[in-house]
């Protein structure tokens, strides 16, 4: 409890400060840092963390002396409590981690106040690992004394030099809230599942209803035709004097049996619709609700900023403003812990690459004090957040001269230019510094962006300025999405990212600047089979009448993506896929379950878009029919697992062999025998025949002797290896480091 106290508090005494150091004479604001400091002091004592409560002491002391003299705080001074502030937070991690925190204590709260020792014990301590950088020379030096006859106003700093400003907007009293309860992360994602996994069997249960209905029409049906029947076969036995009381009672009890059914599938048929609906709007009830739990305010996001700005613009010798819009809007907090790191990178770059020097600035017309601006807005289902600073701008030359040094192709369009600082190795700085200068910065936000299946863009103007602007989904867990079929897979491109769904003839289709390209309202637009980007299993087939296609956009980047059928537009459970080694799908950022049972895989459109419009020019994405096709090369692919032999002939059938299977040695050989092959790919381990006497089996017969055999295994010892050569085959590779496209280059090669 401690620790998340300490926590929050930090954050509210660095806003306090931020708004002291602008207004050094406001006193309620140096009164409310002062509560914090003698409130945090009190839980440190409570909670046994003497160093801690020494600090606040130290630091309560300083507040005090300026409070109770009238006067304003002076440069140290607040440089100080900075430092101070620091060390708290730092102290809250190591807390968190179980560490001590004394040497935290030392190294961080070694500023000294007026007539009093240092804040922290006077000895020689190691840097602490990962603690956050010294600011201002204050920190850097350990705070030297304050002179005792402060300057009245405060307003100058002892070295000659104005202090930076930030403005923070101070803390507002706000309306009493229910106590807070504090939940995992992992538990709410768990009751999100179990929420999501009740909608989908509310979705299923909502079909049992037709069923019932049809039952009950054809007992309707069925009952029709007795009755009739019944009249048929009465008319007829009374014609001819045959009937009897027996045959009456059975008429009888077959017109009651009718008619319970007709009225039992009726009720169930009414109660099914409505238990399915109440279902279904419990379980839409549950899953809104734990949603929502999920969900946090973009001012999260914010509370570290302005003093990141503020720090930044110390070590850089400028002046800035921080302002923000915004905060109240809601967002999954998986991806507010994104758009924070991305955030950091843009703030810390706004600050030391846009912004000028006061001097620079006063030359050219601007205010000394620059301004960084970082809004967050709703537009549709997504958070669109800006981070916009009044600086020089870009500057395009630079990253040309930069991108030519690196022996780089050197783009016509600037925006091309510029986009390229995203990939990361380029910075205009001629030397790296502690915060900047390494061409890491922008690729973090790229990086970051993507992890929340967002986009990242920049404009900017010469001499007035530089915009980011990161676009990206409220929540990972829930998306609409176009349900589209490619092959037999069903995969999910998300609705933001889609401007249209088209079906046209292939004769529509045409060759722009060697790219296949379809019209579209504003410009042509370069087509892509999702099929031939997403890459095994899934084959491009060639299509069949008129071409479906989903024409989307990432960033400024539009792609058409064919696919084999367009289905419906939905909302589905995002839920992540947990990849293993080189096994993973490209291109896709997860897997969402549907209604019918059905896995759907999840698009990531940012990457696949990039893989599209990356391939070489000149590249078919429509496969041409041939009168004349090649004949296909036959492949036998031979294990026991049939997971494994799934895999193997998905992959090796997406390649446009023909595929054949058998379950062992045995099997394969009497498939050899009967149908022949072009090359063997099998596994070593396996009943009646394993992979080794396969291959002496097929050497020991003329007709296969020069057969090529690639052994698939497990087994990966020298050994293992040694002896499956000895035997005859003429490739082996292991299953543990098992990559599809080695295993299709080794056939080629076989083959060729």
């Amino acid at each position: 409890m401690f620790v998340e106290e300490l926590d929050e508090q930090v954050v509210q005494a660095n806003e306090y400060l931020l708004a002291l150091e602008r207004t050094p004479a406001d006193t309620e604001q140096l009164r409310s840092l002062f509560r914090v400091m003698h409130t945090l002091k009190g839980a440190a004592r409570s909670a046994g963390v003497a160093a801690v409560e020494a600090l606040c002491h130290r630091l309560e002391v300083l507040l005090v002396s300026a409070r109770d003299s009238g006067r304003e705080l002076v440069r140290d001074e607040i440089e100080i409590l900075f430092g101070g502030l620091d060390a708290l937070a730092n102290a809250a991690k190591a807390l968190r981690r179980g560490e001590s925190v004394v040497e935290i204590i030392a190294e961080r709260g070694s500023g000294r106040v007026a007539g009093e020792r240092s804040l922290a014990p006077q000895r020689a301590v190691a840097p602490v690992k990962n603690a956050t950088p010294a600011r201002g020379a204050a920190a850097v030096n350990g705070g030297g004394p304050v002179n005792g006859s402060a300057p009245a106003n405060g307003s100058t700093p002892a070295n000659g030099s104005p202090p930076a400003v930030v403005a923070a907007a101070p803390a507002t009293q706000q309306p009493a809230l229910e106590a807070p309860l504090r939940v995992g992360q992992e538990r709410v994602d768990e009751l999100f599942g179990i929420a999501n996994r009740l909608l989908i069997f509310a979705a299923q249960s909502e079909t049992y209803p037709a069923i019932v209905e049809q039952m009950e029409t054809s007992v309707t049906r069925a009952s029709a035709a007795w009755r009739r029947l019944r009249r048929d076969s009465g008319t007829a036995a009374a014609s001819n004097g045959s009937g009897s009381k027996q045959s009456a009672r059975d008429f009888a009890a077959l017109d009651d049996s009718t008619a319970f059914l007709r009225r039992e599938s009726a009720r169930l048929l009414a109660e099914m619709t409505r238990n399915g609906r109440d279902a279904r709007r419990i379980a839409e009830e549950m899953s809104r609700g734990v949603r929502e739990l999920r969900m946090r305010p973009f001012a999260d996001t914010l509370v570290d900023l302005p003093r990141l700005a503020r720090d930044v613009a110390v070590a850089a010798g400028k002046l800035v403003r921080v302002e923000t819009s915004g905060g109240s809007l809601q967002a999954d907090r998986v991806v507010l812990a994104q758009l924070r790191e991305a955030l950091m990178h843009l703030v810390r770059n706004a600050v030391d690459h846009g912004l000028e020097r006061p001097e620079i600035r006063r030359a050219a017309g601007k205010p000394e004090e620059g301004t960084v601006l970082i809004e967050a807005r709703l537009v549709g289902d997504r958070i669109v957040v800006t981070v916009a600073d009044d600086g020089a701008g870009v500057d395009v030359a630079k990253v040309r001269q930069k991108l030519a040094a690196r022996h780089e192709d050197v783009p016509d369009d600037d925006r091309a230019v510029v986009r390229r600082l995203f990939l990361g190795g380029i910075s205009t700085r001629t030397e790296a510094t502690k915060i900047s200068g390494r061409g890491v910065g922008l690729d973090a936000v790229r990086a970051a962006a993507d992890r929340v299946r967002g986009t990242v863009d920049v404009t900017w103007s010469p001499g007035h300025g530089t915009t980011f602007t990161i676009e990206a989904p409220l929540t990972l867990a829930t998306a609409r999405a176009v349900l589209a079929r490619v092959g037999q897979a069903h995969v999910a491109i998300p609705a933001a990212f889609v401007e249209r769904l088209m079906r046209v003839a292939p004769e529509e289709l045409a060759t722009v600047e060697g790219r296949q390209t379809i019209h579209t309202a504003h410009e042509p637009a370069v087509i892509a089979s999702l099929a031939a980007v997403l890459g095994p299993p899934l084959v491009d087939r060639a299509p069949d009448g008129p071409l479906s296609f989903a024409l989307v956009r990432a960033g400024a980047s539009r792609v058409a993506f064919r696919v084999d059928a367009l289905i419906e537009e939905i909302e589905v459970v995002v839920r992540p896929i947990r990849a293993h080694g080189q096994m993973a799908v490209p291109h896709i950022s997860g897997a969402a379950m549907l209604p019918s049972g059905t896995i759907a895989l999840v698009l990531n459109v940012t990457t696949a878009v990039a893989a599209a419009l990356g391939l070489p020019v000149g590249t078919s994405y429509l496969p041409v029919r041939d009168a004349t096709p090649a004949v296909r090369r036959r492949i036998l692919v031979v294990d026991d697992s049939i997971t494994t032999r799934t895999l193997e002939a998905s992959v090796v059938e997406a390649a446009g062999y023909d595929v054949m299977t058998a379950v062992d040695g045995a099997d394969a050989l009497r498939i050899l025998q009967e149908r022949g092959a072009d090359l063997v790919v099998s596994d070593v381990e396996m009943p009646r025949m394993d992979g080794i006497q396969l291959c002496e089996s097929i050497r020991a017969l003329s007709r296969f002797r020069e057969l090529p055999v690639i052994l698939v295994t497990a087994l990966e010892t020298a050994g293992h290896r040694a002896r499956g050569l000895e035997a005859g085959a003429d490739a082996y590779l292991g299953k543990s480091s098992f990559d599809q496209e080695a295993l299709l280059t080794t056939i080629r090669d076989l083959l060729s």
